[in-house]
This record gives C-alpha cells, sequence and structure tokens, in this order.
C-alpha cells in the first residue's frame, strides 16, 4: 500500500526484537513489518543463532533487507551508531523506525545530525513505563521522545504512565500503535476429533479446563490461579488446569500444587509452538491469567497479547488488573477483571464462567467480535504506516 504524497520512501527498522527468537516484541514488531510495502523496508538487528535462514524467508517473502550486528544485543554505542549511518547513507534511508523506544532511540539524535530529513517513530513496550518513572532512565526517556517525530503507546494505562515521563510539548507525539490478532491463525477450531484427541492424549476427557498461557514468572499469576483451582475442585471436581510456557517459576509452581493437594489437577505443557496454540485453547473452556504488578508497579503488563489471541479462539477470559491488561477485555462483556492478588476474586471469576457454560460461550463470541473489530492486523498496521510515513 503506497501513502500518498511520499515518494518511495525507504524505511530502516531498528530492532533487538526480530527472529528467529519468539517473543511478544518481536510478534509485534514482525506483524507490522509482514504489512509494509514490499522492499520498502530494511532491518538491522542483533545476531542470533539460525538467523540465515530465517533473514532469507524475510528476503524472499517480503523483500525485506536484514542487516545484523555483530553483537547479540544492540545498543546506543558510538559503533552501532557508525555502523547504521553508513546503512542511512548508502541505501538513501528517509525514515527510521525503532522496535522498541528504550534504549535504541536514544540514538535519534546523533543519526538526524547526520541526516536531519529523517522522520523518526518508536514503538514502546512495558517496560518504557519504567523508564518514564525512575531517575537517570526518565531523563533519557524525555530525551527520546524529544528527538522521535511520534512515539508508539499500546493502552490507555501506558500512555498515561509514559505521558508523566516527557515533557509537554511532546506529549502530543503520542499515538496508540498496538499488535494485532492474526484472526485466521487464532480461531475457534471446531474440528471434535482433533479436540478429542489432544484431550486424550493430555489425559482430560471428560474434564473443565482452564487454561493460562505465559512465562513461568511471579508477575502472570499462575500461582493464585493454582490456589484458585484448589477451591474450585469442592463444586467442580473435574476441573483441571493447564499451564502453557516455561520460566524459573515452574518448580515453584509444582511446590505450590502440591501443597494445596492439586498437582493432580494441574498439567505443565511447557512452550507450544505458535501453530499449536490455537488447538490447546480450543479444549478450554475458560482462560486466565490474574497477572498482577511487581516493584512497585514498575513492573506490568503492557497489553498481554496472549488475552487476545484467546478471544480470537472464541474464549472467556480473565484478565488480571495490571498496567495495559484492562484494555484487552471488556469487563462483564468478553470476560472479567479481577485482582491477581485475591484469589477470592480469581474463583468466583471461574466458578461463575463453569456455572452457566452457556454464558461462558456467549462471551467468548462476543470476544471473538470484538477482536475482529477493534484488534486486526489491518487495522494497526495502517495505523502505523499513517504515522510513519505521514
Amino acid at each position: 500500500m503506497s501513502v500518498q504524497g511520499v515518494s518511495s520512501p525507504k524505511i530502516l527498522l531498528i530492532t533487538n526484537d526480530f527472529g528467529p527468537r519468539a517473543g511478544g516484541i518481536e510478534t509485534f514488531v514482525m506483524g507490522l513489518l509482514a504489512r509494509m510495502d514490499p522492499g520498502s523496508t530494511l532491518v538491522y538487528t542483533s545476531d542470533q543463532n539460525g538467523a540465515d535462514v530465517h533473514d532469507k524467508k524475510w528476503q524472499d517473502a517480503h523483500g525485506v533487507r536484514v542487516f545484523r550486528d555483530r553483537s547479540r544485543i544492540l545498543l546506543p554505542t558510538p559503533r552501532v551508531i557508525r555502523a547504521i549511518s553508513r546503512i542511512i547513507e548508502k541505501e538513501e534511508v528517509t525514515h527510521l523506525w525503532f522496535g522498541a523506544a528504550a534504549p535504541l532511540a536514544l540514538m535519534t539524535p546523533y543519526l538526524k545530525r547526520r541526516k536531519n530529513t529523517l522522520r523518526a517513530i518508536a514503538l514502546t513496550h512495558g517496560h518504557e513505563v519504567w523508564w518514564a518513572k525512575i531517575p537517570p532512565f526518565s531523563a533519557l526517556m524525555r530525551t527520546i521522545a524529544g528527538s522521535l517525530d511520534a512515539l508508539g503507546y499500546l493502552t490507555r494505562y501506558t500512555k498515561a504512565e509514559i505521558s508523566q515521563g516527557v515533557r509537554e510539548r511532546d506529549r502530543k507525539k503520542l499515538i496508540q500503535i498496538a499488535p494485532g490478532i492474526d484472526l485466521e491463525h487464532f480461531s475457534p477450531i471446531n474440528e471434535d476429533q482433533r479436540k478429542s484427541e489432544i484431550r486424550s492424549k493430555l489425559g482430560l476427557d471428560g474434564k473443565q479446563i482452564i487454561i493460562s498461557v505465559g512465562r513461568l514468572v511471579h508477575r502472570k499469576g499462575q500461582d493464585r490461579l493454582i490456589e484458585s483451582i484448589a477451591r474450585l475442585r469442592a463444586e467442580f471436581p473435574e476441573v483441571h488446569l493447564i499451564l502453557v510456557g516455561e520460566g524459573p517459576y515452574r518448580e515453584r509452581l509444582e511446590s505450590i500444587a502440591r501443597r494445596n493437594e492439586v498437582r493432580d489437577a494441574i498439567t505443565f505443557v511447557g512452550r507450544l509452538q505458535l501453530e499449536q496454540l490455537p488447538l490447546y485453547l480450543s479444549i478450554a473452556e475458560i482462560f486466565a491469567m490474574p497477572s498482577r504488578d511487581r516493584l512497585a508497579g514498575l513492573e506490568v503488563e503492557g497489553l498481554g497479547i496472549v488475552y487476545l489471541e484467546a478471544s480470537g479462539c472464541a474464549l472467556p477470559v480473565i484478565v488480571g488488573r495490571s498496567g495495559g491488561a484492562p484494555d484487552a477485555v471488556i469487563d462483564g462483556e468478553t470476560g472479567f477483571i479481577v485482582d491477581g492478588e485475591d484469589v477470592v476474586s480469581i474463583t468466583d471469576a471461574c466458578a461463575q464462567l463453569l456455572r452457566n457454560p452457556s454464558r461462558a460461550r456467549a462471551m467468548g463470541l462476543k470476544g471473538r467480535e470484538w477482536v475482529t473489530s477493534e484488534w486486526s492486523w489491518d487495522r494497526w498496521a495502517a495505523e502505523f504506516r499513517a504515522a510513519l510515513l505521514r
């Protein structure tokens, strides 16, 4: 798609968050990149194992040429600035796009000094929230915002928090740019045989399944969810929790399950490939990730794309009140917002849905309808292109 008034823009994406490594920011950045005009965008990123095969796929499918720095983590150093400046000059780059504002967009003033016609935009995620709050990072965040032409934000929460950390004159640069959902991939699977096979494989025939997807870390709230399962079993003896993901909290979670005498009601499946996730979501009745803040609100949920993916699969979602996560649900319509520290609140939300399967299904269908309307990649890619190429 071309943008009227802009003649053959050449865009340089500068990011640490690019495949083959998988993650939420990588999904966000690459989802936008795949929807840019073929051949319009170059990528400068850090080195990774398996990069050659991955980068060739981008070249073949989207005309994206990828330049890999020699380091494993890209930082805003003089060496990196010089390397990027050479690419800008050689490739006649007109626009800069930072996959994450902090810290790489600190290079913007230096890059613009070498070519003052550059237009620069940066995305933000969860970590820019604490950058905006804590000295000396807050001063650096002001520098970043001052040097950019546009600064993306995920949710109303992240906009409010980042706004407090930038100068008033730079707040007008804030524009919402959020990730979209691949609604063809994240859609309900109605093939009973496939669902029956996966239930049997996991030993979950006849179970009422709650599923949670995310890194096994304290902030994601899997511990409180396990404690809720212990309470739910009295009324719902067939309730079962599937935990998808890996992380340092696994042993702690297994210990909590044993202590609450529900280890047999918890299945840890580890990390799943992207193509497997919709099938696992489709065998569940409820999606729950009761996230909570950490470090006095410095570590929060930026948005929680997985809630939207679950809604895409027509599941009702239980969302923790952390950061921007509440923006991923219509409370009482597509799911519930709960206090991620309050086991009673989590238990009650789950119980309401388990008691009333027809209501749970209606909420899931409403969620699917909502994400189709508000969280499509086409919508956010168009918003992003307009902000970048303005």
